[in-house]
């Protein structure tokens, strides 16, 4: 005669086989993310006259979701030290990507925005580089998603614990 399984003695994956599936997952989808949309043809054209990179793009799209935001919550954005993002914001500033302004209520704040001329563009942008993550929390239901999201900023909070600024200057990429 068959057994029925309990639902409590059911055999999970253990912690080690999650760790395993989640550490082949994580940078395949990062990657995929970050590469599946190339910017649009006129911001290209700017950024390869002046040689930046994908961090560039990343501090870029960053900007776009949130506009305007302050140098220093776009460090706390990007992971990067506030040198490092102030470098990467002149740099965008200077091909005309971005507007930097000074806050109107703390003067020693520098605000940034994407430039008008490149808006539309960006919006479309960000729009369709952002379309799988939004697509995958549309599926997700409301508990789940609130899940999902606790698990992402707890990894966040672990890996904040152990990064560092060198990660991000493009030289190890996934």
């Amino acid at each position: 005669m068959p057994v029925k399984s309990n639902p409590k003695t059911e055999l999970r994956p253990s912690l080690e086989d999650d760790l395993a599936e989640l550490t082949s997952l994580l940078p395949v989808t990062l990657h995929a993310l970050k590469n599946a949309v190339p910017a649009p043809m006129p911001m290209r054209d700017v950024m390869e006259r002046a040689s930046l990179a994908k961090r560039h793009a990343t501090a870029l799209l960053a900007v776009a979701a949130v506009e305007p935001i302050s140098v220093s919550e776009l460090a706390k954005r990007l992971g990067l030290l506030l040198s490092s993002t102030s470098t990467i914001v002149g740099e965008l500033s200077r091909t005309g990507l971005l507007e930097r302004a000074e806050d109107e209520q703390d003067r020693r704040r520098t605000i940034v925005r994407v430039h008008a001329d490149y808006r539309d563009d960006m919006e479309g942008w960000l729009e369709v580089a952002f379309a799988p993550v939004r697509t995958a929390l549309e599926r997700l239901s409301p508990l789940a998603r609130a899940h999902f999201m606790e698990g992402w900023r707890i990894l966040h909070e672990e890996a904040a614990l152990r990064g560092s600024d060198e990660d991000q200057d493009g030289d190890f990429e996934t």
